[in-house]
């Protein structure tokens, strides 16, 4: 049994040997039966370079130079090159868990003898200051097969929260990840997990949960998912109209009222990151009027959030919704750059 780990790699100089090295720790002993793709999309740092090093160290490391292109065509490019029997997928910044190979191949060898060989593995995670506490409370059990009409939980799960948005905990046949890229085609750096997972989890025939921690996330404000980006919010968009076909068609309209909340949400995050991002402050007013002329923030702008956001985003919301929010919001903005400013003065001057 052969896995293919596939990173797309965009601006990931400080990270990407890191990241790399936790591989080839957890491949020690199954080198013949890994083999690690680094699409490198596009850097304007040392990314590439790096790249080509390691892939120069280590014989089952190979690097792929595509010149500009998103995170979705990246970990395209990576299922079209895959030779494994399942596919691993991995941001740059992050680190696999040292047993993770050796897990899912007992996971998947042992349902095999079984006949019963899942197109999907899902592990849980761990940030990587808690690397003792699970990101995700499951409600899945380990040695079952979820198929057919036994894959409702995961459906409504995908329709109300992130907990399974993300692509970096996921084992995925390559047969499944083949029929994904034929259906597919989206170009996006921002919700594309979102948009690949609900796809993933429709077209899988059967899905497994190994109850345990094999991958290790950083939260990393540098990245793609960090800081303020001006696609953010029409990616979004995109994938949550993808969301919306499948809601559809697994319940109906059934989960319409917890997307719309999550749409909510997410207007407040593109909100949030703008309004903390180091633009000059006119640049700020003027994406922020834009932001919220755009038909989507018009409609879910004001919701309802949903009873998980975070406090950060709760606060940043009370300031969407009341009178003048452009005030209002430019006002949090200034403050928190002036904050922001204190506390480096005083890391500066030590005191």
């Amino acid at each position: 049994m052969k896995f293919s780990v596939i990173v797309p790699v965009h601006n990931a100089e400080k990270y990407i040997s890191e990241a790399t090295s936790s591989i080839v720790k957890a491949a020690e002993g199954m080198e013949n039966c890994i083999e690690v793709l680094l699409i490198e999309n596009g850097s304007t740092d040392r990314s590439g370079y790096i790249c080509g090093e390691l892939a120069n160290r280590f014989p089952f490391v190979k690097t792929v130079h595509m010149g500009p292109a998103s995170a979705y065509d990246a970990r395209q490019e990576g299922i079209k090159r895959a030779s494994g029997d399942y596919l691993v997928f991995m941001d740059a910044d992050d680190a696999v868990a040292p047993g993770i190979f050796t897990e899912l191949q007992k996971a998947a060898s042992k349902y095999e003898r079984k006949g019963k060989r899942p197109e999907i593995i899902l592990y849980n995670a761990a940030e990587m200051s808690t690397p003792e506490s699970k990101m995700f409370p499951f409600p899945f059990k380990e040695g079952k097969i979820y198929s057919g009409d036994g894959k409702k939980k995961f459906y409504e799960i995908m329709c109300s929260g992130d907990m399974l948005n993300a692509m970096w905990n996921k084992c995925i046949g390559k047969e499944l990840a083949g029929r994904i890229e034929e259906t597919v085609n989206r170009k996006l750096n921002y919700g594309e997990d979102l948009l690949q997972t609900a796809e993933i989890i429709d077209k899988a025939k059967s899905i497994a949960y190994l109850d345990r921690i094999l991958y290790f996330y950083r939260i990393n404000e540098e990245g793609l998912t960090g800081g303020y980006h001006e696609n953010f919010m029409e990616n979004q968009e995109k994938a949550f109209e993808v969301l919306d076909d499948y809601a559809k068609k697994w319940a109906k309209g059934g989960f319409t009222e917890v997307i719309n909340e999550r749409k909510t949400l997410t207007c407040t995050i593109g909100m949030k990151k703008l309004i903390y991002s180091d633009l000059p402050f006119s640049e700020i007013k003027r994406k922020m009027k834009e932001m919220m002329g755009s038909d989507f923030y018009k409609e879910y702008g004001k919701g309802k959030l949903p009873s998980w956001a975070s406090e950060e985003d709760a606060y940043v919301y009370r300031y969407q919704v009341a009178g003048m929010p452009v005030l209002r919001l430019m006002l949090l903005s200034r403050k928190t750059r002036l904050k922001s400013r204190i506390k480096a003065r005083i890391r500066k001057n030590g005191i």
